[in-house]
């Protein structure tokens, strides 16, 4: 076997005889994280919005910007933000507002008019 492939076959024997046996494994420092690191990885924390009506998650808040996705009449999507009133006014989902909010559905993110959507638990 060459030293090339040896050395990652011996590593997750070690962590597998480790598992194996009950033990604890130690992270070895070169593996380690450093804090900063570990809370940029943290997910966001995610209130739910239901659609109102099927919306168009945009990549800008503007109602003609360029669509990255849809949200769904009745599918709940991540509210990644707080409403904001920094974006274009709008007249859709029977309300006239100006406040998107950045949303996560299915892989896309981006934003949607706030007046589209309910908060739920």
């Amino acid at each position: 076997m060459k030293l090339k492939t040896a050395v990652p076959a011996l590593a997750c024997a070690a962590v597998l005889g480790t598992v194996v046996a009950g033990g604890t494994a130690a992270a070895a420092p070169a593996t380690a994280r450093p804090a900063a690191v570990a809370r940029a990885a943290a997910p966001a924390t995610c209130v739910y919005a239901e659609a109102k009506e099927s919306v168009k998650i945009r990549n800008a808040r503007k109602v003609n910007a360029t669509a990255l996705g849809l949200l769904p009449k009745g599918a709940l999507g991540c509210r990644t933000s707080t409403p904001t009133t920094a974006g274009e006014s709008y007249d859709l989902c029977g309300v006239k507002d100006n406040a998107w909010s950045e949303i996560t559905y299915r892989g896309s993110r981006g934003w949607i008019p706030r007046g589209c959507t309910v908060n739920r638990a």
